[in-house]
């Protein structure tokens, strides 16, 4: 992943140097970078199609953003795709997914919530979290996740507690490496997947429509607040939380190449705790959008079953093609208001 990481860093300023793309007015830009550029960000381009393709299982891992105190995290900038779902409180949690496992740091990491499995599950994912809902913990048995607790018996073992930012319960880490070598060669999980999931496209594609998104605002509650705003000399988008820079503990802001938005609705899960734990309604279908490139585009997305996988298609029934570079997948509350301008 840390080459991947170099490898989208000579991209976005191989991109920034022009490629023949118009912008929003419709005028193509004054330079144009020389041929050869192109040729050289199709191939990097290539080889994250080609790592995207491996049959290497991925790791997914519970990220703890309930508060601020969770904040910042580690791990996510390196994550290909990034789900963000509602919690109880109002705040939210997220499980990043990784393909590549040369990730040594990752989190603060939190407990499972039951709908996550179903993301996991439609990776064929190895799942990593510290403690469970009653609900999940009956799930990840019922279900056969290949799972790693933090908080259980000897999976402990690597997991550690840094208390550079937090000295109460924000502080749980673990290496993405760590993980993938217990998950194989201690817990004896399978390491290869014969699972795909998004296809994404062969080139960097500015979507062909009028639509812009530069600025998209995610309010899951009303204390706490998602925004983006798009870097168009990056063409990335710049990830905000409650109107501030969304930062990493590498010091930089975290950004996203591609968001995915939709909307289901969560209700009060009676599980005999009563903390207001969430259900989502997310088996079914419905509409939502993908933003890359500073576009937006209308898509559906439906998911038949829990294992099954989520389909994204755009309006014309063809699936969606991701762009080359990490993705955003917000889940949101059915009674949120989505601002896309």
């Amino acid at each position: 992943m840390k080459k991947l990481i170099s490898y989208f860093l000579i991209i976005t300023m191989l991109l920034v140097a022009g490629c023949s793309k118009k912008n929003e007015a419709g005028e193509k830009p004054v330079e144009e970078s020389p041929a050869v550029s192109e040729e050289i960000v199709q191939e990097v381009t290539n080889e994250y199609c080609e790592m995207m393709n491996t049959d290497t299982r991925p790791v997914a891992v519970m990220i703890d953003n309930d508060v601020a105190a969770s904040r910042p995290q580690i791990g996510l900038e390196s994550a290909y795709m990034v789900y963000e779902i509602i919690v109880e409180g109002g705040a939210s949690r997220m499980m990043a997914l990784f393909k590549n496992h040369d990730v040594e740091k990752v989190g603060p990491i939190r407990s499972s919530r039951h709908y996550f499995l179903d993301y996991a599950l439609e990776h064929d994912a190895i799942y990593c979290h510290a403690g469970w809902s009653p609900k999940a913990s009956a799930d990840i048995k019922s279900l056969g996740v290949n799972n790693i607790n933090g908080i259980q018996g000897d999976d402990g073992s690597v997991y550690w507690r840094d208390y550079t930012y937090d000295r109460t319960w924000h502080n749980l880490y673990s290496g993405v490496d760590k993980l993938y070598d217990k998950a194989v060669n201690t817990k004896k999980y399978r390491g290869t997947t014969d699972v795909s999931h998004n296809p994404y496209s062969n080139e960097d594609i500015v979507p062909e429509t009028d639509s812009a998104a530069t600025e998209i605002k995610l309010p899951y509650s009303t204390f706490y607040r998602v925004g983006y705003i798009y870097d168009a000399d990056n063409m990335v988008y710049k990830r905000y939380v409650d109107g501030k820079e969304h930062m990493s503990q590498t010091g930089d802001v975290l950004t996203a190449k591609n968001i995915i938005v939709y909307k289901v609705r969560n209700f009060n899960l009676n599980d005999g705790d009563n903390v207001g734990r969430q259900d989502i309604e997310n088996i079914g279908s419905g509409s939502g959008y993908y933003i890359t490139n500073g576009k937006v585009v209308d898509i559906k997305w439906s998911k038949k079953s829990r294992t099954g996988k989520t389909i994204y298609t755009t309006e014309d029934g063809e699936e969606l093609l991701l762009n080359p570079g990490n993705t955003f997948v917000q889940i949101m509350p059915a009674s949120s208001t989505i601002t896309i301008s």
